[in-house]
């Protein structure tokens, strides 16, 4: 197995996003990544792992697969479902100007998986399912 590299597929249930952080945190730890990046990494991760429960599977069953890859200065992470297909470039950035008392409930994820991580993308695949890829430079 490639040390840099870590996988883990499991269901799609709000419960296992613990065990979704804790894969985060143990991965990261055996790359030698600063905590810093580690909590902005998990964040991240959990707000997609989130919305593809949420929304992806609509609280359904089905599986999700994340993937975390060092490759040169990058951190790649990769999560892959089998739900309804959304593309996150098609949510509107929010309006963070707006009173509180008239701003829209939620949509705050991917604003905030796109202000943590380096670079977002997001395929579809009817064979292949959906795939956020997320990356995150290190600095040295």
């Amino acid at each position: 197995m490639n040390s840099n590299r870590f996988a883990l597929e499991i269901e799609s249930k709000l419960e296992n996003l613990s065990a979704i952080n804790d894969f985060v945190t143990e991965a990261m730890k055996q790359l030698g990544i600063a905590e810093a990046t580690t909590s902005r990494v998990q964040l991240a991760v959990d707000e997609a792992c989130t919305n593809v429960i949420k929304h992806a599977y609509s609280e359904q069953n089905g599986v999700i697969t994340i993937i975390l890859e060092l490759v040169d200065d990058d951190l790649i992470i990769t999560i892959r479902d089998y739900g309804k297909p959304f593309d996150p470039d098609s949510v509107s950035h929010p309006d963070l100007e707006a009173d509180l008392d008239k701003r829209k409930v939620g949509g705050l994820g991917i604003y905030f998986m796109k202000k943590l991580m380096d670079d977002i993308s997001y395929t579809f695949d009817p064979k292949k399912g959906n795939e956020l890829t997320m990356r995150k430079r290190l600095l040295k």
